[in-house]
């Protein structure tokens, strides 16, 4: 066999298929490496400008990181179209026609821009940060990722919620970390008519305040009189949780310790009651006589 082509010339000539596959390993490997050295680089700058009290949003952080990658591989995939003698004339001619280009990508790749663009500007304005709580889509989690394309939302069920950026940047969400992560919690009861409002009430506040799920500095907890039901006073108890998590412990503990509470008081929890009437017990109609009805 003759290995007489297997020359460094031949290698490193962009005009053999030697040279264009050797080509496009050493520019993935050196892009590998670019990518690699940045990342490091960012994420020591993280490092560095914590040493001086400062904090980096871990978001812009990471989407730092992937618009990175992003912009180094397209660096790569320039240069080495820009190598190649027979692509030459079609960088020319992309550089040439740039707006006619971006217009032809931008229709055949509208969704993906579109996910691009929002995701920057969520990085930028920040309505919600990796590791804050949210509600959207009618689905409590925690932000877990933003990519260039998606934001990943783990669920209060350990599942995943993947949402386009332009979804949610068009969305309205509840962030419950946002400034100051404490809620007002709102737990409901109902007692009977003939109940003692004023026992009732005092039952469900010392509940609210020995729950070891409330926040003990915030103002103390209340409870109102919210409604006349059919069969049933509704009662709300207001009580301050430290974070939305807390809150939902904080209810399910009430729930259970308040009826709890009231069975050992006496007090009774309603519930609806009907009356049912059979037609063999209604009155009779009145008879008709000759000079017409009964009145």
């Amino acid at each position: 066999m003759d290995w007489s082509w297997l020359t460094i010339e031949n290698l490193l000539d962009p005009g053999t298929l030697p040279g264009l596959v050797l080509i496009a390993i050493l520019l993935l490997i050196a892009a590998l490496l670019t990518s690699s050295l940045l990342t490091r680089l960012i994420e020591r700058s993280q490092w560095v400008i914590g040493r001086f009290g400062r904090q980096i949003d871990e978001t812009i952080l990471r989407y730092t990181i992937r618009i990175k990658t992003l912009l180094v591989f397209t660096a790569a995939l320039v240069v080495y179209i820009s190598l190649i003698p027979g692509l030459e004339p079609l960088l020319g001619t992309l550089v040439a026609g740039a707006g006619v280009t971006a217009l032809v990508l931008g229709f055949a790749a509208q969704s993906t821009l579109a996910n691009l663009i929002s995701g920057v500007g969520l990085a930028v304005y920040r309505p919600f940060r990796i590791g804050d709580r949210v509600t959207i889509e009618g689905e409590y989690g925690t932000i877990e990722d933003m990519t260039l394309r998606h934001t990943i939302v783990r669920t209060w069920e350990n599942k995943r919620l993947v949402i386009p950026n332009k979804n949610i940047d068009n969305a309205t969400l509840l962030n419950h970390s946002l400034i100051d992560p404490s809620i007002l919690c709102r737990v409901e009861f109902g007692v009977s008519y003939d109940t003692d409002l004023d026992l009732a009430m005092r039952l469900i506040r010392e509940e609210s305040e020995r729950c070891p799920h409330r926040q003990v500095d915030a103002d103390p907890p209340r409870v109102r009189v919210i409604s006349h039901g059919d069969f049933s006073i509704g009662l709300r108890a207001y009580v301050w949780a430290p974070d939305m998590d807390s809150a939902w412990d904080l209810r399910f503990w009430m729930l259970e310790q308040v009826k709890r509470r009231f069975d050992a008081e006496g007090v009774e929890i309603p519930f609806p009651y009907r009356t049912l009437v059979y037609k063999k017990d209604l009155p009779p109609p009145p008879r008709e006589t000759e000079h017409g009805s009964d009145r």
